[in-house]
């Protein structure tokens, strides 16, 4: 919260009772979707940036649809799976700081406020906040991950310098956020950006045989938030399933627990639709590298595609 809120009694109750508001309609528009404790601090950095309920709404329901849904499941098993793969990454970038961390048995529980608040619980600067949410809503939802990389990576001497003991490193690397100044916000998203594409999600998840659910927020991005329409904008279930008010993860919970009864169901049409459009971008990249005629590697990816495109009609997206 702003310092002009903190200074003023009557502004910190009127700010107080627009975040409930924002919260309460994120939660009625969506059921199925649990609050968790720092979902407040992405809605106040939005209605602090609007200055109204309304757009600070909407900018919430859609960073609780496409970001951050993994975290407002029943637990936050799927937020920690995706701290496992910061592990692998730093594994990749910094090994002398992942074997620091793996030595003394430090968990990933340092970088969950950075996760789950976007660093907004971790800052007081609230333009440095408001630049790390301008790059992260046009970003992949796991871009928060490689940014906490992008930092550890850049304080890596001061993170080595750390005494040998659990409780000074986690210390440490828990206000670690507060010692980058503006600037470094900056080299720090930079670098991020240079890390997601070098090592994308699917790539870390098989690096480290991290594999998160099919229909996480992390591998269902493509198929959902690339293909909203600003001028036809969709409902949500067509393009996650969502049945009985459930919350997607747990419908990947209960059909691992038991079989399906309908092969075609409206769940594995939906997993159809991202593995061709996976397939698509991988027919395209791989005649792409072997330097075939683009017009070869456009044909390739367009009938994945299209294939795609034919599911969704199934699936009344366009309805």
């Amino acid at each position: 919260m702003s310092l002009e809120y903190r200074r003023d009694s009557a502004a910190t109750k009127r700010r107080q009772a627009q975040l409930g508001t924002v919260v309460r309609s994120v939660l009625r528009s969506y059921p199925w979707l649990g609050y968790y404790q720092g979902f407040h601090e992405l809605a106040l950095t939005f209605l602090s940036v609007f200055g109204s309920e309304r757009p600070a709404i909407e900018a919430s329901k859609m960073v609780a649809l496409f970001f951050v849904r993994d975290a407002m499941a029943s637990n936050l098993d799927h937020v920690l799976q995706q701290l496992q793969l910061l592990y692998v990454l730093l594994k990749a970038i910094s090994p002398e700081i992942h074997d620091l961390l793996v030595e003394l048995e430090v968990p990933p529980f340092f970088a969950i406020s950075w996760v789950l608040t976007w660093f907004a619980h971790d800052l007081d600067d609230f333009q440095s906040i408001c630049r790390i949410f301008d790059f992260l809503i046009v970003s992949p939802p796991m871009q928060v991950v490689y940014m906490a990389a992008a930092m550890l990576k850049r304080n890596e001497g001061d993170i080595l310098a750390y005494e040998r003991d659990f409780a000074d490193v986690h210390t440490g690397l828990s206000k670690l956020p507060l010692k980058v100044k503006e600037k470094g916000w900056r080299d720090i998203i930079d670098d991020s950006y240079h890390l997601q594409a070098d090592y994308p999600a699917t790539k870390l998840q098989h690096m480290g045989s991290c594999h998160l659910p099919r229909l996480s927020v992390v591998n269902t991005f493509e198929a959902t938030w690339m293909r909203l329409d600003p001028v036809r904008p969709l409902a949500f279930t067509s393009l996650v399933p969502c049945k009985s008010g459930q919350h997607p993860l747990a419908l990947v919970a209960s059909s691992a627990a038991a079989p399906r009864s309908a092969s075609n169901s409206k769940e594995n049409r939906m997993a159809r639709v991202i593995d061709l459009t996976d397939t698509a971008q991988k027919a395209r990249n791989l005649a792409l590298q072997h330097k075939w005629p683009l017009v070869v590697a456009t044909v390739a990816s367009a009938t994945m595609l299209m294939y795609a495109w034919l599911f969704m009609q199934q699936l009344q997206i366009h309805t």
